[in-house]
């Protein structure tokens, strides 16, 4: 009995738009969505002893969930994703405004 041969693939060639993706660039929004930054009273939710210099809620379109993005003595973070979330920069950016 024989085991049936398989078909031996070609290598992908790489296509004109790969080659083109490290020139062209990026393709701009016609309607750009502005995220919605909050600066809330730490004091008032999270409590008057905490620690929390700067709370801020952070939706990156108007109807997605939002990211809660903390100040305090470890730093700048989201709840959810850590220090590197993108909410962050925006939180940073909307608290130099403020003060």
């Amino acid at each position: 009995m024989t085991t049936p041969k398989r078909a031996v693939k070609a290598p992908r060639k790489a296509s004109t738009t790969d080659a083109l993706s490290h020139i062209a660039p990026p393709q701009l929004d016609l309607f750009p969505v502005k995220p919605v930054v909050d600066v809330l009273d730490a004091k008032a939710i999270v409590g008057p002893r905490t620690g929390v210099e700067h709370l801020v809620r952070v939706r990156p379109r108007p109807n997605d969930a939002p990211h809660l993005v903390f100040h305090d003595r470890h730093g700048w973070y989201c709840e959810a994703h850590g220090p590197s979330c993108h909410a962050v920069m925006l939180a940073r950016e909307e608290v130099k405004h403020v003060d």
